[in-house]
């Protein structure tokens, strides 16, 4: 019938429909004791499809790929006497120059994997995955958009995974799940896991009591403590004669702590990758979450350490520090690179709670409030100074702080007036005077201490931090962050001088070609090397570049020797002397002589515990860019093979 379908028709329908589907106060209780029994105690999946079907995949499609098990160390308060899961993919490069490796396939009934003969100048790398990572990605395979390596005809290389990166390089592979995770255990929980599903109340009441208070559960202890299973298995059952242990994200925790265990009972260990993680996790979750996570942290798991900082000093084996600045998940105060150069710097090595959020002291508080003058004080000098002090880092970023806010306001009141329709306002293009170039795009009331400011801040925001971040993104974030900026720069701003210095040397070998780069560390840095800008960069093009410190120093002195911002003269003097000692203390020949020793002979180095710095642009978890990639390599042909290019 055609009544049928009419609207009004359709309407009652649905009407009846929702009434007689109306859940009732008992319905209602009880989806909502499914939702949480779901929750708590997930039912098998039964889709043909999963991780045995990828992990059939990876093994299928690399020559000579294995798995093993690996008996699992520490107590049973870890979970000892569990297995790791581990997959090792060699180097067609290496298998062609030695026989192939012998492992049983899956040995489930507990027999121990065989021993490989001993073979000369076998190189490995262990890699330790990211947060929520499985062995299985890692090679490439997607969880949901199937083969992502680069390999393929008109593919990015820089796309590759990291199994494709190493095995091109000549590196076996080995990579494992964490017991929790994948098919590792911990305990004697194989047979429980393994059994058939009990369905019903009383068969899952088991489970979660078990998963409760009896089974495994993954921690920061498990974690590093698998990491170095592997790595010592590795090392003592298998042979090799290099080892690399690269940790991504959360896995550098795990690759910090096997570092700094395997590097105390052998020299196998060639290099340290700590590839954008963080000093600890409570530093982490403060920055996502808030404030409060970082003591809430440490009563919720007591029993936890996660201070990758300490664990990362405390190897006794060439390093690297790989950071991104604009880490969307990993907050450049709370990265390792920045708990490290903290230590080092402020808190004599001391890593206990390196990271966290800080507040200012009071007075610094009150005069940011109350936008007051901060006093005057003097700021450090080189070589008087060979460190600063918690009081001149936070007087820096306090006030770079004032200038910047003070600026700000000048610049929306000079944004004001240009939309003012009222005449007698005279509007003009500022200037900087030091170069007699138009800063574009700026407008500002012909007032000389509004146009001062805004053209000092200007060239104050964007300078160049040397570890990716400009120091107007720094302090825009807070004063601790601004710590965060001069700190590094001052640990780490020399490897990238040393980088430039490279560069620079490259292009002008006619000076010393005898020297070449292994000679390196006999010169110090010169005031070029600051400028990371690539070459034929346009001032005024759309992508703006960090301006050198130097270049930086020389607009602030102008604009003080003419007097112009009275008001802040005080705060701009300190920070120039701030940025002074900074251009001192790196270009001293102390200093050049250490940084280039840890680039370039980074096993001969006398002072190793920061490592080398190798900055990134490309993202959490993201693939490298080529470059980023060239640059990793040579790092590690310099620790492991001792090549000086």
């Amino acid at each position: 019938d055609d009544s049928d379908v009419g609207p009004e028709a359709v309407r009652q329908h649905l009407e009846e429909q929702a009434a007689s589907s109306s859940p009732t106060p008992i319905g209602m209780i009880k989806s909502a004791i499914e939702a949480v029994s779901d929750m708590i105690d997930p039912k098998p999946h039964k889709y043909i499809f999963g991780l045995d079907v990828i992990r059939g995949c990876v093994l299928a499609r690399h020559r000579g790929a294995r798995q093993f098990w690996v008996n699992r160390s520490g107590s049973n308060a870890f979970g000892g006497n569990g297995k790791l899961d581990v997959i090792v993919i060699p180097s067609p490069v290496s298998e062609s120059e030695s026989q192939q490796v012998q492992m049983p396939l899956s040995p489930r009934d507990g027999r121990s994997p065989l021993k490989t003969a001993e073979r000369s100048g076998r190189k490995a790398v262990l890699y330790c995955n990211p947060n929520a990572g499985l062995s299985e990605v890692a090679t490439g395979m997607g969880l949901t958009s199937g083969n992502i390596d680069g390999n393929a005809e008109g593919k990015d290389p820089s796309q590759r995974s990291w199994t494709t990166y190493y095995t091109e390089h000549g590196y076996d592979i080995y990579m494992f799940n964490y017991a929790g995770y994948g098919r590792s255990y911990g305990g004697n929980s194989w047979n429980e896991s393994a059994s058939e599903f009990a369905p019903g109340f009383v068969g899952a009441m088991k489970r979660i009591i078990f998963n409760t208070f009896i089974g495994f559960t993954p921690s920061s202890e498990s974690l590093k403590a698998d990491a170095t299973a592997v790595a010592a298995h590795i090392v003592e059952n298998i042979g090799v004669d290099q080892l690399i242990i690269h940790g991504e994200s959360i896995g550098g925790m795990g690759a910090a702590g096997a570092g700094s265990t395997a590097t105390g009972r052998s020299s196998t260990v060639s290099l340290l990758v700590c590839d954008r993680t963080f000093c600890n996790l409570n530093a982490v979750a403060q920055r996502l979450v808030g404030s409060w996570t970082g003591n809430a942290i440490n009563l919720l798991t007591p029993t936890w350490s996660t201070d990758v900082a300490h664990d990362f000093l405390a190897a006794r084996c060439p390093k690297v520090v790989a950071n991104d600045a604009s880490d969307e998940i990993i907050h450049d105060h709370s990265s390792l690179k920045s708990g490290i150069s903290f230590a080092k710097e402020l808190t004599k090595g001391s890593t206990n709670n390196v990271g966290w959020i800080m507040k200012p002291p009071l007075q610094y508080r009150l005069a940011d409030l109350t936008s007051q003058a901060l006093p005057t004080k003097n700021p450090p000098t080189w070589p008087a100074d060979k460190h600063i002090s918690f009081d001149e880092s936070f007087h820096f970023a306090a006030c770079a702080r004032r200038l910047g806010k003070l600026a700000t306001a000048a610049k929306k009141q000079a944004a004001e007036a240009l939309s003012d329709d009222e005449e007698g306002i005279e509007l003009s293009y500022l200037s900087d005077e030091s170069s007699n170039k138009s800063t574009r795009g700026v407008f500002a009331q012909s007032n000389n201490t509004s146009s001062a400011l805004i053209q000092m801040w200007t060239k104050l925001s964007c300078c160049d931090g040397l570890c990716g971040s400009p120091l107007g993104a720094s302090v825009k974030e807070g004063m601790d962050v601004s710590i965060s900026w001069l700190t590094s720069v001052l640990i780490f701003g020399s490897h990238v001088l040393a980088g430039n210095a490279e560069k620079r040397l490259k292009k002008n070998q006619a000076i010393n070609t005898s020297m070449g780069l292994t000679n390196i560390d006999s010169d110090t840095f010169q005031i070029e090397d600051f400028d990371s800008r690539p070459d034929g960069h346009d001032e005024y093009a759309l992508i703006a570049h960090a301006i050198p410190i130097p270049e930086v120093l020389s607009s602030l002195k102008d604009l003080v020797a003419e007097k112009k911002i009275p008001e802040v003269e005080n705060e701009l003097k300190y920070v120039i002397g701030c940025l002074n000692y900074i251009v001192s203390r790196l270009t001293s020949k102390e200093n050049g002589i250490s940084s280039t020793k840890r680039r370039f002979k980074p096993n001969n180095s006398e002072d190793n515990t920061v490592g080398c710095f190798l900055n990134l642009h490309c993202g959490h978890n993201n693939h490298y860019s080529t470059e980023e990639r060239d640059q990793l390599m040579a790092l590690i042909r310099r620790c492991c093979d001792g090549d000086p290019v």
